[in-house]
């Protein structure tokens, strides 16, 4: 829909709710003005992929880790996460992100994943002393796996029953 349509039907109907695409497109064209859908998706994948590999590319830090300096890989690790997080942003704008991520049905997933990631961090940085800091924060980057993996199911009609309904039958064999 044209700009110049747009304008027409407000005018011929100026109390007519906006769609939910015009809603989304008013948004994401406000923060990213000059952006066409197909930029913005690629700014999207661009993120993620990016995150993925930040994320991925601390494995090579794991030896550090090991040797007890986990700083490297916990902050590689979590930038990767943040980064592709903001890339979500590029499709429904940072505001409607936001409101999605803290609704009602993943409102926990969110902040388990916020603070798996808050966790990896302080973990790695002031838990200096703790003999199984490197284990912590291994904790730590579980949990943000399984909290992103949760999250992104509840954007799927029906995936966390499945999800459920999966695991229950491997851990008890039903």
């Amino acid at each position: 829909m044209n700009d110049l349509t747009k304008q027409v039907q407000g005018l011929l109907n100026p109390n007519r709710e906006k769609t939910w695409n015009e809603q989304l497109e008013d948004e994401v064209c406000s923060v990213f003005p000059s952006l066409s859908y197909t930029q913005r998706l690629y700014g999207c994948l661009s993120c993620a992929i990016f995150g993925f590999l930040l994320s991925f590319g601390s494995f090579l830090r794991f030896s550090q880790l090991l040797r007890g300096n986990p700083t490297p890989f916990a902050l590689c690790f979590t930038l990767g996460s943040i980064v592709a997080l903001c890339g979500t942003c590029f499709l429904s704008g940072p505001r409607s992100q936001v409101k999605k991520m803290f609704k009602k049905t993943r409102i926990i997933a969110t902040l388990m994943y916020l603070g798996s990631m808050v966790g990896t961090l302080v973990v790695a940085f002031t838990m200096k002393d703790v003999p199984a800091q490197g284990a912590l924060v291994l904790v730590c980057v579980a949990a943000q796996y399984v909290a992103i993996v949760w999250y992104t199911l509840s954007y799927i009609p029906f995936a966390r029953q499945w999800a459920k309904s999966c695991c229950t039958s491997i851990c008890c064999g039903e």
